[in-house]
């Protein structure tokens, strides 16, 4: 029974690890994701209206800036950087600028969001923006393409999206248009957390920003940029969830090891604190006990010096353990002169909520080891002062 029980257990271990290694990967793009959410700070769209939460807002944007007319009077630069963007899409598909010198770029003309056509070389862009995430209309892409390929050879289908995760609804199409479509579409992201992958903000506004002359055109693209930037980052990471939903459903076992994970994610931090009991249990001195509040506080009790009464309360969670340190009967105790100026032991301690009675210091995960010395030491001090 106990070698049978053994081989359990090392073959959870070893499935633990296999999905661990598995999802390494994911790991770090999930947590590149989380660590460049940015602040927008001082931007003149989040300061003048709330427009850019509606979809037309980011479809007269790039419409202006697309469209050589307009009054940035840096012609076709943009546009032909924008090209260059579709170009990193699809790379089969390539479009020439010579083909677009004599653009017209419109907005809701047959109801798309963006059009750019040449009557020259009769060679026509759409641009569907769905940056706001608007659901797509029945039949939206091919109806679009229908209309236009009468007079036009359509080019390219822009797709743009905030994130990678938002793809056409193709299940209202027929098998051709899906074929024929799919040599054509360019799905564009706002950004995206992986480098490699074209978008509009690494891979048309920064280049346009160091191509720009207009002072204005210049500004309005760097604050447009960073709405772009800000509200990618600011939403939920949907396509590194939907990878790791994909990998968990695929395999059943992947699922069970992933929840076996998460209930000893939740259990450890009150491992932490029975480990941290343990080994201080027989030997606390100068405090009189050592237990566990709420499963995951390890209190160090019933030390007195000069009348006062002090505590240890050691929080264990998932990010490490928060130690305080406070006189636990006078709020008006300050204890960093009572203490500080006694030993250096407390120096890297800060006030805890601008009480101070209560000191506070943080010790990572790993840092087990690291917190042990400090309260061997700290301990043994506190003995000699007693």
């Amino acid at each position: 029974m106990i070698q049978t029980w053994k081989e359990i257990i090392d073959n959870h271990s070893k499935g633990i690890e296999k999905l661990i290694l598995g999802m390494l990967d994911l790991h770090r793009e999930y947590e590149k994701g989380r660590t460049e959410k940015i602040d927008i700070g001082f931007n003149v769209f989040t300061l003048s209206s709330d427009f850019y939460y509606r979809e037309n807002f980011h479809s007269d944007i790039i419409k202006a800036f697309l469209d050589p007319k307009e009054k940035h009077n840096e012609g076709v630069k943009y546009l032909h950087i924008f090209i260059d963007l579709l170009n990193c899409v699809n790379v089969k598909t390539a479009i020439k600028k010579s083909d677009f010198e004599n653009s017209i770029v419109e907005r809701e003309k047959h109801n798309i969001d963006i059009l750019i056509i040449d009557d020259v070389s009769k060679k026509a862009i759409i641009i569907e923006n769905k940056i706001n995430n608007a659901v797509d209309q029945y039949r939206q892409l091919p109806k679009y393409y229908d209309r236009l390929k009468k007079d036009y050879e359509v080019v390219a289908i822009v797709y743009l999206t905030l994130n990678s995760s938002k793809r056409p609804d193709q299940s209202d199409w027929t098998e051709k248009e899906k074929e024929t479509i799919s040599k054509i579409i360019k799905l564009i992201p706002a950004w995206s957390a992986n480098s490699s992958e074209p978008n509009i903000f690494d891979n048309w506004i920064s280049p346009s920003l160091i191509n720009s002359e207009n002072v204005d055109s210049l500004f309005l693209l760097k604050q447009y940029g960073k709405l772009l930037k800000f509200l990618n980052t600011n939403s939920m990471d949907t396509v590194t969830l939907e990878k790791f939903y994909e990998s968990l459903m695929h395999n059943e076992d992947n699922y069970k090891t992933a929840l076996s994970i998460r209930n000893m994610l939740n259990d450890l931090p009150e491992y932490l604190a029975i480990r941290i009991q343990e080994k201080y249990q027989a030997e606390c001195s100068p405090f009189k006990s050592v237990w566990r509040y709420k499963q995951r506080d390890t209190v160090f009790d019933g030390f007195e010096l000069n009348e006062n009464k002090f505590k240890i309360d050691i929080w264990c969670d998932t990010n490490g353990y928060d130690v305080y340190f406070w006189e636990t009967t006078n709020e008006e105790f300050d204890i960093v002169k009572e203490f500080q100026e006694k030993t250096d032991l407390l120096s890297d301690f800060s006030i805890f909520d601008g009480r101070a009675n209560n000191l506070k210091r943080h010790f990572e995960i790993k840092e087990e080891k690291k917190l042990c010395e400090f309260l061997d030491l700290f301990l043994e001090r506190l003995r000699k002062w007693e």
